[in-house]
């Protein structure tokens, strides 16, 4: 699971707090490269929002998921490495998006040295 697969909601989670908000969470375990490759690696994360907003908005979220009905959805997306400029410029134009048709949107780092040494 991670944003080489676009078709697997990789996990989801109905938090303490806020408690009326549903994440539903990518994984992102990809190194960001030069601008090329930061191109790449876009489209892949773009693929995979896509997906994200059309299990959101075909309702499938409330089929597969218990208690999603009237949750706020928030999609994250938890990195392993910073953003280079261009990765966040894209994340605060999804952000944007995404608020304007009531889906949450955000970005965390989670450094993990051991990971990324796999």
């Amino acid at each position: 699971m991670s944003i080489t697969n676009p078709k697997v909601i990789d996990f989801w989670a109905i938090p303490k707090d806020p408690p009326d908000s549903l994440l539903l969470v990518m994984t992102d375990h990809l190194e960001w490269g030069n601008k090329a490759e930061q191109g790449e690696h876009l489209l892949l994360l773009q693929e995979k929002i896509n997906s994200y907003i059309a299990f959101i908005e075909s309702g499938q979220i409330c089929t597969e998921i218990p208690g999603a009905y009237g949750k706020y959805p928030i999609i994250q997306v938890v990195g392993l490495y910073e953003l280079p400029e261009q990765a966040e410029y894209f994340m605060a134009r999804v952000t944007e998006t995404l608020n304007d048709v009531g889906i949450g949107f955000k970005f965390e780092l989670r450094v993990n040295e051991r990971i990324r040494n796999i």
